[in-house]
C-alpha cells in the first residue's frame, strides 16, 4: 500500500517534465542501437498518446488493494477484489488507443504479405490477419463510450481504494484520533469520486450540460495536465474552460491528500521499523545478560572439579594415616 500511494504522487511526472522542457534534456537508452531510434524522453511513447498517466495510475491503484504482512482478514476483503478489476479494465479502456492503432498497422502489414505470391508470404501473414482482425471486431475502440466508461472505472476504483487506505491509515495513526483524521482525510477523494461517478450517470441519462470532452479530462481521476501547466505558468486547451482555477483547486487538493496519505504511511512505517529494532535490541541484552556465558560455565565446571580432587585428596591422606 505504501508502494501504491508514493506510484500515485508520481502521476503528474511526465507532464511536469514536458511543461518545464525537461523531457527532451533526459536521454533513453537505445535497444536496437540503429540511426533514427528514440534519443530523448520527449520522443518516446510515455510521452506521445497519454500513456504515462493511466499507466502509473493503475499500477499505483493495484498496489494500494495488495496485501499486508500480518493483516487479518476483514468484513470488507471483497473491495480488493472488486478494486483490482477496476483498475484492470480501466488500463485495457486507456490503451484501446494505442492498441487500436497497433491493430490498425498490423492489419496492413498483413495486407502488404497477403499481396505477395503465396509461396513468398512469411509464415506469420495468417497470424497477423487473425490478430489484427480480431482486436479490430471485439476489441475496445477509442471512442466518447469507452472513454466515459474509462471515467466511471477509474473513479469507482479510486472509491474502493478509501476503505483500505482507511483501515491502514486508522491503524497506524495516534491512538485517540486516527479514525478523525484518516475519514478527514479520505473525505475529499470519496466526494470527488462520487462526482464524478454522477456526471456520468447525468450524462448517459442525457440530464446534464456535461460534454463528453469535459468527463474524459478526469479520464484516469486525476488530471495532470491542469495541475502541472498551471503550476508551470502555460496556457493551454485545458485552462481556457469556465472555472478552471476551481478545476485547479481540486487537482490540487486530491494531489496533497495523496501526498499526505504517502508521508504519513511513510513515517507510521519507520516508527514500527525502528520500535522492532528496539525491542529485538533490548531482548538480545536481556537474555545476554540472563544466559551465562561460555567462559564463566567453564570457569565453575574447573572449579567444582578442582574442589571435589581436593576434598578426594584429603580423605585419602585420613585414611592412610595410622
Amino acid at each position: 500500500m505504501l508502494a501504491g500511494a508514493w506510484v500515485l504522487v508520481l502521476v503528474p511526472l511526465m507532464d511536469a517534465l514536458k511543461a518545464f522542457g525537461w523531457a527532451s534534456s533526459v536521454p533513453v537508452p537505445s535497444v536496437f542501437g540503429f540511426p533514427g531510434a528514440v534519443r530523448t524522453l520527449d520522443q518516446s511513447l510515455l510521452c506521445t498518446m497519454g500513456v504515462y498517466p493511466p499507466l502509473v495510475f493503475c499500477i499505483g491503484v493495484v498496489l494500494l488493494f495488495s496485501k499486508e504482512r500480518g493483516r487479518r482478514a476483514g468484513k470488507l476483503d471483497w473491495t480488493r477484489r472488486w478494486g483490482v478489476a477496476c483498475s484492470y479494465v480501466a488500463l485495457l479502456l486507456s490503451a484501446a488507443p494505442v492498441l487500436f492503432m497497433g491493430a490498425l498497422v498490423l492489419a496492413g502489414i498483413a495486407a502488404i504479405f497477403q499481396s505477395m505470391p503465396l509461396k513468398y508470404q512469411p509464415p506469420v501473414t495468417r497470424l497477423f490477419v487473425e490478430m489484427s482482425a480480431g482486436y479490430l471486431r471485439y476489441g475496445p475502440q477509442p471512442s466518447d463510450s469507452s472513454g466515459v466508461a474509462l471515467v466511471a472505472f477509474s473513479s469507482i476504483a479510486i472509491l474502493l481504494a478509501c476503505l483500505p487506505l482507511y483501515d491502514a491509515l486508522r491503524s497506524s495513526g495516534p491512538k485517540r484520533h486516527a479514525k478523525r483524521l484518516a475519514a478527514i482525510l479520505l473525505a475529499p477523494l470519496a466526494l470527488f469520486s462520487l462526482m464524478y461517478v454522477a456526471r456520468v450517470g447525468q450524462y448517459c441519462l442525457g440530464l446534464s450540460w456535461v460534454t463528453s470532452t469535459d468527463l474524459f479530462r478526469y479520464r484516469i481521476y486525476f488530471w495532470p495536465e491542469l495541475l502541472v501547466s498551471d503550476l508551470a505558468g502555460g496556457q493551454t486547451a485545458g485552462l481556457n474552460v469556465s472555472g478552471s482555477v476551481g478545476a485547479f483547486v481540486v487537482e490540487a487538493t486530491k494531489w496533497c491528500i495523496i501526498l499526505a496519505i504517502a508521508v504519513w504511511l511513510t513515517l507510521a512505517r519507520l516508527v514500527a521499523w525502528w520500535q522492532e529494532e528496539g525491542v529485538s535490541g533490548h531482548k538480545g541484552v536481556t537474555s545476554a545478560l540472563s544466559q551465562p556465558s561460555a567462559n564463566s560455565m567453564m570457569l565453575c565446571v574447573s572449579t567444582r572439579s578442582n574442589n571435589s580432587c581436593r576434598r578426594a585428596t584429603a580423605v585419602r591422606a585420613r585414611i592412610a594415616e595410622p
